[in-house]
């Protein structure tokens, strides 16, 4: 439970970033029509979190053949302090204290994905499909919050788990893209920077708890390990003295 409500949380309160990549793209699908079509825009976030929970559950196999290999602690704890560290810097720079470091990709992958053609297709057509096939394809747009949510769900070590961890973290995302046409316009420039910086401090914070959380799960498996251990060998010369001794011939006068 404490995964998928790190994951949501991830999504709900980094999803205000979102506004400013996915959600121009979702402005732009809505000015398409003289009224908001809900049911393209419900079609849209549909395909996102389709891919985020495929994405999870790829990630998820990849976690359970490491698995397999052994020493899945240490990276496990690689895995936490890498999405805590990328929540971080996703927090900084949703607080507008640092740049994006994935800005210039995000742009590329967009004309990559061709993402702007297919918003063109969209609005001459009736159907949600079409946007459910944008929602697809912006699904896979480089992000530190999906890197960071893909790194605690292949950190789970299992299929199931990290496909509910993705599909958590995309439903976390939908309240502030369903809303992102109004929000765009009804933030305020200063309005909007100091609720940009709120949400950034509850990230970093975030961040912070999932790194912690992380630690203290590595040092309760090698305090556990090494307290079993060390009361095995304690144990060991106690249960030697209480063998019995061997019968060395002793005459029994009758």
């Amino acid at each position: 439970m404490a995964l998928l409500f790190i994951a949501f949380s991830v999504g709900f309160f980094g999803s205000m970033h979102c506004i400013g990549m996915c959600g121009g793209l979702v402005s732009a699908l809505s000015m398409t029509r003289p009224k908001v079509w809900w049911s393209g825009l419900s079609a849209y976030q549909f395909g996102r979190v389709t891919t985020y929970t495929m994405l999870g559950v790829i990630s998820g196999l990849i976690g359970f053949s490491l698995k397999q290999l052994g020493s899945f602690d240490q990276i496990q704890l690689f895995l936490t302090l890498f999405a805590g560290l990328i929540m971080i810097t996703f927090g900084l720079n949703l607080a507008g204290w640092m740049p994006d470091p994935f800005a210039r990709l995000g742009a590329r992958a967009i004309g990559g994905l061709g993402l702007v053609r297919r918003i063109r297709s969209a609005a001459g057509k009736g159907t949600p499909v079409s946007w459910y096939a944008i929602g697809l394809a912006n699904g896979l747009l480089p992000c530190g919050l999906v890197y960071a949510a893909l790194g605690l769900s292949v950190a789970s070590g299992g299929v199931v788990e990290a496909g509910s961890a993705m599909l958590a973290f995309g439903l976390g995302t939908i309240p502030a893209m369903m809303a992102a046409p109004a929000l765009v316009n009804l933030l305020a420039a200063n309005r909007r920077s100091l609720v940009m910086k709120l949400l950034g401090i509850l990230v970093i914070l975030l961040g912070l708890f999932t790194m912690v959380r992380g630690t203290s799960l590595m040092h309760m498996l090698h305090g556990g390990g090494a307290g079993h251990d060390a009361a095995t060998h304690e144990m060991s010369p106690s249960s030697t003295q209480q063998k019995p001794m061997p019968d060395r011939g002793i005459n029994h006068i009758s």
